[in-house]
């Protein structure tokens, strides 16, 4: 232990240092006297302090093996106790411009992909947004309701007028009065524009060839092509001008707020229901934004006066792969209003189906990748079934098992390793924790140095770490049930310990013997690994999580209160048997003092007395 001088290096064994006044007669440094006297009186109270220190250091070397184990436990499970993650399969196409595969470790057998017929698609569907139309008015144009005429704007309509036919020709920029007088010229001498409503009286017109000119007007057509005496009140409409990605949903005709249920095909081929708030007040790209964001599964476009609503996910369902539920499909629903909606039927869109033949059967699904027998399909085109079938197979990847099997053996090896190294390490019995005083006297660097070999050895030769190596070990020789007797342990399999007793059974690799075992029986080699309960990773985890658990009783976890293991227990009685110590050590240095105070006391009467018979002799 190092040799500190307590009273040269700031640390005092002394709890009221400073504020005692003594040796003004005896002429003694009494203060440094009881420095001493309570040095030696604290050496009892110091080794309890470095026991203490020696089991927290031990604890805490006792817990960084337990994230060790810890570690390899979950690392083990992940990487090596899954058949999904240990066993590779490579796929063979015999046209990959046709098809990609990848292949499952459970991929098994041939598939004969006899032709595409049809891919999957999003179901989508565009519209033409219109702005809300005003009232008719007679200065309003031809064009305002929809007139294009079949060239230069003009057109010509022949109908008939009591039996006689008529003719009249018309232009896009005509007013609607315009029109009217050309109605009463040709014989309808009832017609009229009043109150926005265009009506013919009572004169009777058959439409002959021009049934569309007149259904634009508004007018209904029976079924012996009369048309009907009067029409429904018209509005002017602007299907290019005037919108944009600002143009308010109440511009389109929405009267209030509301919710709109969205009911969309996902990806994993399920519906979902998702509510979607929207505002009269919102504009076009307030609304695509909602849509977008709403997590539907739908992308809402908007550009040069048309939307567009798309599924994310391809496919084909009954009632259509974006519908409106049904409590917000009503005629002043927005999808309604918007013109996404046709009658009452809820469907806005619906997608396409993949349609495939595999081994003579016809399937379909509703994405254009699926998984059949293990082998994760996906088409990209369609192809013929008599002239282009796809071929589609799998081998076992021998390289990358052995791979795989190589990190599991490093990953083995690097916890077997440490663990070692804690049960051999050096101990250093000339490197006791340092006390107080000792630290006092010394530099940060020195202190570490000091440390580093007193805190070495914590675990050595320790019984439960060496019982964790063992139990490890063991599982390199157990036999796993249930798998063919030729490949039902590691070291059948090529995996064994080294021969150097100094490697302290780290396992090497026979790798010829290892590709014979899986080029043989991959299955078995997989399930020597991956099986429930009795694999190798299963017994190993067994074994690490035993270990965990007996050293959490032992030193707990990080998180643990000291009273709920067993070394934190002894810790709870060193601290109290330091704490009685400091009781102690504070009563005796006070009799020290009293004792000092009295001395000086006496040798002060002494000189007094001394001074009386001097004088008077």
């Amino acid at each position: 232990m190092a040799s500190v001088n307590s009273s040269s290096n700031g640390f005092s064994y002394l709890s009221s240092t400073g504020n005692k006044f003594t040796g003004l007669v005896s002429g003694m440094d009494t203060e440094s006297m009881v420095e001493k006297l309570m040095k030696a009186q604290s050496a009892q109270m110091e080794k309890l302090q470095q026991q203490r220190q020696k089991y927290q250091w031990q604890r805490d070397a006792y817990r960084d093996v337990n994230t060790k184990l810890s570690t390899f436990n979950k690392n083990i499970f992940d990487k090596y106790g899954l058949q999904s993650s240990l066993s590779a399969k490579t796929v063979s196409v015999s046209d990959s411009t046709k098809l990609s595969v990848t292949a499952s470790p459970s991929a098994s057998g041939t598939l004969n992909i006899q032709g595409v017929s049809q891919l999957a698609s999003s179901a989508t569907k565009n519209v033409e947004l219109t702005i809300k139309g005003s009232q008719l008015e007679s200065n309003n144009t031809l064009e305002e309701l929809g007139f294009t005429g079949a060239a230069n704007g003009k057109g010509t309509a022949t109908f008939l007028v009591n039996g006689v036919e008529k003719k009249i020709e018309y232009n896009k920029t005509d007013t609607v009065q315009t029109l009217v007088r050309e109605l009463q010229t040709a014989g309808i001498t009832d017609a009229k524009l009043e109150n926005g409503k265009l009506s013919l009286g009572d004169t009777k017109v058959e439409a002959g060839s021009a049934t569309a000119f007149f259904s634009k007007l508004g007018f209904s057509i029976d079924k012996d092509n009369k048309v009907s005496n009067s029409s429904k009140e018209l509005t002017v409409n602007n299907k290019t001008g005037g919108i944009s990605s600002t143009t308010t949903l109440s511009q389109l005709g929405l009267t209030g707020d509301g919710k709109v249920k969205l009911n969309v095909l996902q990806a994993d081929g399920k519906m979902k229901e998702t509510e979607v708030e929207y505002k009269s007040t919102d504009t076009i790209e307030d609304f695509t934004k909602r849509l977008n964001s709403s997590g539907a599964g739908v992308t809402a476009l908007y550009s040069n006066g048309k939307m567009s609503l798309t599924a994310n996910a391809t496919g084909s369902v009954s009632g259509g792969a974006i519908q409106v539920s049904s409590d917000t499909k009503g005629v002043d629903g927005v999808f309604q209003k918007l013109g996404f909606l046709n009658g009452d039927s809820g469907q806005i869109a619906n997608g396409d189906n993949a349609k495939y033949t595999v081994n003579g059967l016809e399937m379909e699904s509703t994405s254009n990748t699926f998984t059949i027998s293990g082998y994760n399909v996906t088409i990209k085109e369609t192809f013929d079934a008599k002239t282009s079938p796809v071929t589609v197979s799998s081998t076992t990847d021998v390289d990358g098992m052995v791979d795989k099997l190589k990190e599991f053996v490093k990953t083995y090896n690097d916890l077997i390793t440490s663990l070692n190294d804690k049960v051999t390490e050096k101990k250093y019995a000339a490197y006791p924790p340092l006390t107080d005083a000792e630290k006092a006297g010394m530099s940060e660097d020195q202190i570490k140095k000091w440390e580093e070999k007193a805190m070495s050895g914590a675990l050595r030769s320790d019984s439960i770490v060496r019982s964790a190596v063992s139990g490890i070990r063991a599982v390199v020789y157990n036999a796993t049930p249930g798998i063919d007797e030729k490949f039902n342990s590691l070291f059948k399999i090529g995996i064994t310990t080294t021969s150097s007793y100094n490697d302290g059974g780290k396992l090497e690799i026979d790798e010829d013997k290892l590709r014979k075992a899986l080029t043989s029986d991959p299955d078995s080699v997989t399930k020597l690994f991956t099986q429930t309960d009795t694999g190798v990773v299963a017994q190993m985890r067994d074994a690490s999580k035993k270990a965990i658990e007996t050293i959490e009783k032992k030193a707990g976890k990080e998180s643990a209160v000291d009273n709920q293991y067993s070394m934190g227990k002894q810790l709870i009685s060193l601290d109290s048997k330091i704490e009685d110590w400091k009781s102690r050590l504070k009563t005796i240095e006070e009799r020290y003092w009293k004792q000092f105070s009295a001395m000086e006391s006496a040798i002060q009467k002494a000189n007094s007395q001394s001074s009386y018979f001097t004088s008077n002799m």
